[in-house]
This record gives structure tokens, sequence and C-alpha cells, in this order.
């Protein structure tokens, strides 16, 4: 196998002096400040949007899962296509583009409240767009960061992204609930369109350490010099990625434990019955639903924070269990919920889910780097997330019908027995349960 990548200076041989720490690299300073600013911004939008379609346009739950299932779709219909082409793209640059095109979409919104044409369908339309620049994003920048910091330095630097991702789910529904008392939601989206520009300016001022190419060897004697059909190609390098995550044990159970999670979780089913069963069932404001996931995420920050530690303590194996098992119990916990106790409760539940889902993150996604070679990287993510991300839409549009068939309650009851599901990939997986840390090398 060929590739135009090979690993960088800092992941260089046994011989290469000790990489700088994360803080004094500028190029993961430039990464982190465009994560932190565009999770921020992301956190408004994924809090507004349900309250946009359940207050302004009148959705049901069935149609809110519709606007969830959309944002979600792309990584089915393109995330395979996108792996093979950014695995030979400028990942920088398509990071940029694609915020740039998040910009855009999102500005859609408040110009259609504007000209009274907000609607559930123009709502799916911005979903859909956004999340297939979310398709390139995403898998480019996993793929990009061990670019920037090289492969010692991986665990580390997805620590500190996840940190900031957990900071804005901890600020961001208590700032929308707030944003939302003072100006209209469409407004508010205005301020993650913002974030997403600024994030495109700060990844544009990232210089990583220019790749070497490898040597193009001459065709053989007798051989057909002409290159084989761009389909063949394109379908080979897909066939490649998607074989090295089947193949691979470890890879496997995570996709498919991720796969199971994800269809009852947050960006599934849970995304269309979380709001509706707040606001409507609960008697929730905005403002108070905002607080009570406030609270909760701010255990995101402990799976941040000790998720290193743990691995030393509990071994990587047992940790991407106990986490996994978290969020599950938060489901539970989430079906039980009342209205004289909703806040406490839902902050209760949040908290389990967001502390279990930051350390198994944090987690995967190092792990699913460290055994990767460079050149199949972005194949691995677009392999691994066409897996564990093409459930979402399924989930969000399954978790609307049901929630409006049998009621919200009832549905969640169903959602926590599915989310219990997604723990047997890693039980039954020894390569997994067996795992005390990260592998410190892989085989180019």
């Amino acid at each position: 196998m060929t590739s135009t990548r090979t690993a960088t200076a800092t992941g260089a041989g046994p011989a290469a002096a000790p990489p700088p720490a994360l803080w004094r690299q500028r190029n993961f300073a430039a990464l982190w400040s465009a994560h932190t600013v565009s999770q921020f911004g992301t956190q408004l939008s994924l809090f507004v949007l349900p309250v946009l379609a359940l207050a302004t346009v009148g959705a049901t739950p069935g149609q809110l899962g519709l606007v969830s299932a959309a944002e979600t779709l792309p990584f089915l219909l393109v995330g395979l296509p996108a792996g093979a082409l950014l695995d030979r793209w400028d990942r920088r640059r398509v990071m940029v583009a694609a915020d740039a095109g998040r910009a855009v979409a999102l500005g859609v919104v408040p110009l259609g409240h504007a000209l009274d044409v907000l609607s559930v369908p123009l709502l799916c339309a911005v979903a859909f767009v956004t999340g297939l620049f979310t398709v390139f994003f995403d898998i480019a920048d996993q793929a990009f960061l061990p670019e920037v910091v090289g492969r010692r330095q991986v665990a580390d630097a997805n620590g500190r992204l996840e940190f900031s991702r957990s900071a804005a789910e901890l600020a961001g529904p208590g700032l929308s609930g707030l944003l939302l008392q003072w100006v209209t939601a469409p407004l508010v989206l205005l301020a993650d369109a913002a974030s997403y520009l600024v994030s495109a300016l700060l990844l544009g001022a990232i210089r990583p350490p220019r790749p070497v190419a490898a040597p193009v060897a001459a065709p053989a004697a007798g051989a057909d010099p002409r290159p084989p059909a761009a389909p063949e190609r394109m379908r080979t390098r897909i066939a490649e990625g998607l074989r090295f995550v089947l193949r691979h044990r470890a890879l496997r159970s995570l996709a498919l434990a991720t796969a199971v999670a994800n269809l009852a979780g947050l960006g599934g089913a849970l995304s269309a019955l979380l709001p509706a069963f707040a606001l409507r069932d609960l008697g929730l404001s905005p403002g108070r639903l905002g607080l009570a996931l406030m609270l909760g995420n701010a255990c995101a920050l402990l799976g941040a924070l000790f998720t290193a530690r743990l691995v030393r303590v509990l071994g990587l194996g047992r940790l991407l269990l106990a986490s996994r098992f978290l969020p599950c119990l938060g489901v539970l916990l989430l079906a039980t919920a009342e209205p004289g106790r909703a806040v406490p409760t839902l902050a209760a539940a949040a908290g389990l889910m967001a502390c279990g889902i930051t350390a198994y993150n944090i987690a995967q996604v190092s792990l699913r780097q460290a055994v990767t070679p460079a050149a199949l990287q972005a194949r691995m993510n677009a392999s691994v997330r066409f897996v564990i991300w093409g459930t979402l839409p399924l989930g969000a549009a399954a978790g609307g019908l049901l929630g409006s068939a049998v009621g919200t309650r009832p549905a969640l009851w169903v959602v926590a027995g599915v989310a219990l599901l997604s723990l047997l990939p890693l039980l039954l997986t020894r390569e997994v349960r067996a795992l005390r840390d990260f592998p410190d090398d892989v085989e180019e």
C-alpha cells in the first residue's frame, strides 16, 4: 500500500528528541483554540434548534426526529468516500472550507425567519447541509491531529480537546437559555455561525510539518502506463479502510459498541425525545432545562480531567467498559423524572451521561488513532464514523416516531434498554477487556 503521507517528525523513530509540551506548540494552540470556539457555538445550536422547532415552528416529536436525522444522514451517505478523499487532500484546508460552509448554512435560519418562510423542511435542509460539511470536518479533524502533535502526544491532546468540549457542554445550555430570554432563537444561531468563522481563521494559521512524499516507482516494462479508472481507485481505497477496521478486533468492537450507543444516545433517539419530554411533559421552560443540563454537564469536566489517571488505575479496557455503562444509568434515571423534581433528576441524569461519554470518547478515539498507520487515519475514521454515525439518523427518526406513537416516557425506557446492549461488544472482545494502556507504536 502506498501513500503520499508519512509520519511527521514529532512521531519519528526512537532516536527523535522528546517533543515540546503541548502548550508550547503553536500549531496545537491554534487547533485547540479553533476547537474550543467552535464547540461553544455548536452547543448553542444543539440547544436552540430543538427549541426553535418546537416553539416557533410547532414541530411534533416525529418532526423533531426528522430534523435530527437530517443532520447526521450525510455520515451514512458520504462518510466512506470522504475518508478516501481525505487521505489524499490537504486536511487543514478542508477543515477551513467546512467551517465556512457551516457558517453560511446556519445563516439561512435567521434569514428564513426574517422572511417568514421558516418551516420544518427548511430546518431539515439546513441541518443536512450543515451535517454534510461536518462529515468532512470531523473526519479530517481526527486524522489531522496526529500530524500536528505526533503519536506520543495524541492521548494528551485528545484530553485537552475533550476538556474544551466538556466546558462548552457545561456552559452552552445555560448560556443558550439565558440568550433565549433576550433574543429570538434564530438570532442565537448567528453566534454559532460566527464561531465557525473564527474557527476557520484559527485553523488557517496552522502550519504543520510538511509530510515527505513517498517516491513514485517507474512502471515495469510492458506495464500499462495509464492510471486505473477513478471509480475503481475510490472503491479500492474505501475497501482498504473498511477491511482494516473490520479485521481489527478492537476497532470492530469499539465501532459496534459506539454504534449501538449512538442509536439510543444524545445524537440519536434522545435528540428527539429529550426536548419534547422536558419542555412539554415536565413543563420546564428553556431556561430551567438549560440550567439542568448545565449542572449535569459539569461532570463532563471530571471525565476530561481524570481519564488519563483512570487508565493507569483501572486499565484501558476496564475504563472503556465503565465509561460505557454510566450513560446507560443516566437514561434509566431520566425516564423516572417527574415535574416536581425535574431539574435535579435531569441534572443527575445528564451528569452520568456527560461523565461517561467524555471519558469513553477520549479513550476510544485515542486507541483508534494509536493502532492505525498514518496512511489509513482518514479512511479508518471514515469507516468507523460510517458505522457509529450511520445509526444516528435511524435512532433520531425512530425515537421521534416512537415518542409520537407511545409517548415520550415509555419511549425513554425502550431507549435505556437499547443503550445497555452497547456493552456487549466490549464485554465479548478480550482484546478490549485485557487492554492496560494505549499502544506506543504501530506498523506503518
